[in-house]
């Protein structure tokens, strides 16, 4: 444990080096919030607590730190970033861990490029920092003086076989699926995400299908949105942030009335956000590119642990 302690403060500390060296401001925001995530792949964690008078409150542990950083951009801080913990319910793998460590950050006057630019950037500085000319998984290595990137439409055209990833009907005979959501998924995790692992550097994925934009600006059909992978392994994604009222309401209405966040809109209503990129990190994830290691072994205290700890006999 003492190894994997050292190494995660020191890479820690890295971060925080390579985002002030660039003045951005490190922030603080609320990990107990009131609204859902609006992503309808993303699962919140439920906390239920009470206040002095006995009054009852259901809420959420936050998945992201996203729209309460966007309010502070919101507010003229140009540049912030955040390491925080947040969580995300059913996420219990190899590579996954219900309770994880981010790293997010928001840049003005930006776009995704400059967000796919200083993620390769950091990547780089904590591999140095780690001592460290390549990163690996499960066998597989990739050194870090270079990247690739591709978009989403050329991977799964030479990964997939799908000639035109717009045409949902094209998508779901070749998946198999009946849907094309699940379709998409199903290729990508099957076929694409595979394909990456062969790579010798770390690979952008960008340009994504509106269906997938997720919260990034759109055109041309395509999303602003990239995605990171190393050795196989995602490890961050970045968009185009949208800015205006509208775009947001929608957004957050697909996935329902709790996922409406209010203080959020009411800020957009008055004023857009401004244009800005931003990117979430997993710095578990980075640990484990830096030792090799699954993320049960690169956390001090997983989920799995816990789980097998509380069937002991009791004392």
């Amino acid at each position: 444990m003492e190894d994997i302690l050292k190494l995660r403060s020191r890479i820690l500390k890295t971060v925080r080096e390579f985002f002030d060296s660039q003045e951005f401001i490190e922030v603080e925001t609320p990990v107990l919030v009131p609204y859902e995530n609006p992503d309808s792949n993303v699962v919140n964690v439920r906390a239920l607590f009470s206040d002095f008078s006995g009054k009852k409150f259901d809420w959420f542990l936050h998945t992201s730190p996203e729209f309460f950083m966007k309010r502070i951009i919101w507010h003229g801080i140009p540049r912030i970033y955040q390491i925080c913990k947040v969580f995300r319910d059913g996420e219990v793998t190899e590579s996954h861990n219900v309770e994880f460590t981010m790293v997010e950050w928001y840049r003005t006057g930006e776009n995704y490029k400059k967000g796919m630019e200083e993620t390769f950037e950091l990547l780089k500085h904590c591999a140095k920092a780690a001592g460290k000319k390549e990163l690996s998984y499960r066998g597989r290595r990739v050194k870090v003086d270079s990247y690739t990137a591709i978009t989403v439409e050329e991977a799964f055209r030479e990964f997939a076989g799908i000639r035109n990833l717009l045409d949902e009907d094209e998508v779901i005979r070749v998946s198999g699926e009946k849907e094309y959501e699940s379709g998409f998924f199903r290729l990508l995790v099957d076929r694409v995400e595979p394909a990456f692992s062969q790579f010798e550097v770390p690979v952008f994925l960008y340009n994504y299908p509106e269906k997938f934009s997720a919260m990034a600006k759109v055109s041309d059909g395509f999303a602003e949105r990239f995605e990171l992978y190393v050795c196989g392994l995602e490890l961050a994604n970045g968009y185009t942030e949208l800015t205006d009222f509208e775009s947001y309401r929608k957004k957050f209405l697909e996935k329902g009335k709790r996922a409406l966040d209010k203080g959020f809109l009411k800020l957009l209503r008055e004023k857009p956000l401004p244009d800005c990129e931003g990117v979430a990190l997993g710095f578990d994830r980075l640990i484990m590119l830096i030792t090799g290691k699954d993320i049960k072994d690169v956390i001090p205290f997983p989920l799995g642990k816990l789980i097998k700890e509380i069937t002991l006999p009791s004392f």
